[in-house]
């Protein structure tokens, strides 16, 4: 959710609700996979593949952490960059990143060598592996008017097979390929933040998207070591964000409320919600709790949820100043100390779930029953 790099100089030099589906790559067949079981295993990239590079356009924290998952999986990456200080902060995370990513069992790949297969350009005119690339990952901050135009000019400047995939958290795949030439060949590829070690990625197409576009997305993706999660139709949001977003609204309306403090509910979902989520999803709770009880609490709750349609909380917050961590305040205040160590505990309880046991051999497993996919 944190915002990419910007897009303005990356673009110099060019000319003017689904049904979803788990998989690994290549075919998205149905399948139900058990949460937190889906370890991340990073192999090798297909030979025929990691002779192409892949080119990431934008160095935020998205950017940064995709490029390095795709040197480690053994690709060449240039890394499209809009200023030197946009890529000094980039170049200072991949270290952290990197350390993260070979505490994983089974090692990346290509822990050790991948600084050497990480290139640095100040724009796409200046990037020459576009003219040979695979794939074009697009992660500049979420402008619906800024991705489209970023995304034409790359189109313009790579082969006419390349993949171009963007990394939205929510905006329509229409709205974003909307100035391409080929709208056939781009999808979403939506990482969960951190893309080197969340094991999940959203893969979504537009309307004009190709079915194989779709099918090498999926793959290369499997060659990251990445489970997908594939929609048959554009959704505002996708999935991991309608979910994650019905949760901060409700936590926002609380606190405006003031039902409890920042901190009183963060440590609800902490200590109480998120230690269940990680083997528990929310169909699977329902399940198990019983449909009839679920029915009963919902019949009282649901009129009491927040329904609001405008982020009447946040517009105040940002009048007042209140920008987020990275500017010492938002809902609470911060010291860079303070927001860099909570990174890091996200970061390592990443890697301990990823990193723990799988269920013995014969687990049964819940299969899908008679909920209509939507």
């Amino acid at each position: 959710m944190r915002r990419g790099d910007q897009g303005a100089r990356l673009r110099r030099g060019a000319p003017g609700g689904g049904v979803a589906r788990v998989g690994d790559g290549g075919g998205a067949r149905p399948r139900h996979v058990h949460p937190g079981r889906a370890g991340m295993t990073l192999a090798a990239a297909p030979a025929d593949s990691r002779t192409r590079p892949v080119v990431v356009a934008g160095c935020g924290q998205i950017g940064a952490s995709a490029a390095l998952l795709c040197a480690m999986s053994g690709y060449r990456v240039t890394v499209l960059a809009r200023s030197a200080a946009a890529r000094a902060r980039a170049e200072a995370l991949l270290p952290g990143f990197a350390r993260e990513l070979a505490g994983l069992r089974p090692a990346p790949a290509r822990a050790d060598d991948w600084p050497e297969r990480i290139t640095w350009a100040a724009d796409a005119a200046a990037a020459p592996a576009l003219a040979d690339c695979g794939v074009v990952l697009e992660a500049i901050r979420e402008d619906a008017a800024e991705k489209a135009a970023l995304l034409a000019a790359l189109e313009a400047l790579c082969p006419g097979d390349a993949i171009i995939a963007s990394s939205t958290s929510g905006l329509p795949v229409a709205a974003i390929a909307a100035a391409c030439r080929d709208p056939g060949r781009v999808a979403v590829a939506h990482f969960a933040n951190p893309p080197h070690l969340m094991p999940l990625v959203e893969v979504v197409p537009g309307p004009a998207t190709r079915p194989e576009t779709l099918a090498r997305l999926q793959a290369f993706l499997s060659s990251l070591g990445k489970e997908t999660v594939a929609l048959t139709q554009d959704l505002p949001g996708h999935l991991f964000n309608r979910l994650q977003f019905a949760l901060l609204r409700e936590a926002m309306a609380l606190v405006a409320r003031g039902v409890a403090t920042p901190a009183e509910i963060d440590r609800v979902v902490k200590r109480g919600l998120a230690l269940r989520l990680a083997e528990e999803g929310p169909l699977e709770k329902m399940d198990l709790a019983g449909l009839e009880l679920v029915r009963d609490v919902a019949r009282y709750l649901f009129p009491d949820l927040d329904r609001s349609t405008a982020p009447e909380l946040l517009d105040r917050l940002l009048a007042e100043g209140r920008r987020g961590a990275d500017w010492g305040r938002g809902f609470y205040d911060w010291t860079p100390e303070a927001a860099e160590a909570l990174r890091l505990r996200r970061n390592a309880e990443v890697v301990r779930q990823l990193t723990k046991p799988p269920p013995a051999a014969g687990t049964p497993l819940p299969t899908s029953g008679g909920g209509k996919r939507t």
